[in-house]
């Protein structure tokens, strides 16, 4: 199976994410896609660059402030990787941005997995026991089927 796991990127250094069967379990192909909200948010407050949440996350309209963003995303991802390699875990790293050129386009990371949910057998949205997660129940129950959020 084709696992796709999502992960607030509050939880990439918890030691609990990496012991998901949707990441240390065996499976074909396995792809965590790593957040960075809350670091986002305090290195764009750090940096007085302003920003604000639509219905699809936040909206940055500076490019320094989405190049942050996307920086911050790129630490995300380091940390993932060492912490995947340090225990030997087989899994590919991914962050909700494409940069072309000086052109950076991000997208919230529950939506980017989402939408990418069509090239797996299962999705998982992993995140904490306090965030709201009710809008999976607004999808078509084609995806519903495939997609499960973990709190831990």
């Amino acid at each position: 199976m084709n696992f796709l796991t999502k992960s607030s990127g509050d939880l990439i250094k918890d030691e609990r994410l990496y012991k998901l069967p949707s990441i240390a379990g065996a499976s074909d192909r396995s792809v965590l896609v790593v957040g960075g909200g809350t670091q986002i948010t305090e290195t764009l407050k750090k940096n007085g660059i302003k920003f604000k949440f639509g219905p699809f996350g936040r909206e940055i309209k500076s490019y320094r402030g989405r190049y942050l963003a996307w920086m911050v995303l790129r630490e995300q991802k380091a940390l993932a990787q060492k912490k995947l390699r340090e225990r030997g875990i087989i899994a590919e790293v991914d962050i909700p941005v494409k940069k072309e050129g000086k052109i950076i386009y991000h997208f919230n990371a529950d939506w980017y997995a989402i939408a990418l949910s069509v090239n797996f057998d299962r999705v998982f949205i992993v995140t904490l026991k306090e965030r709201d997660k009710s809008f999976i129940n607004d999808l078509p129950k084609t995806l519903r089927k495939k997609i499960e959020i973990v709190y831990l």
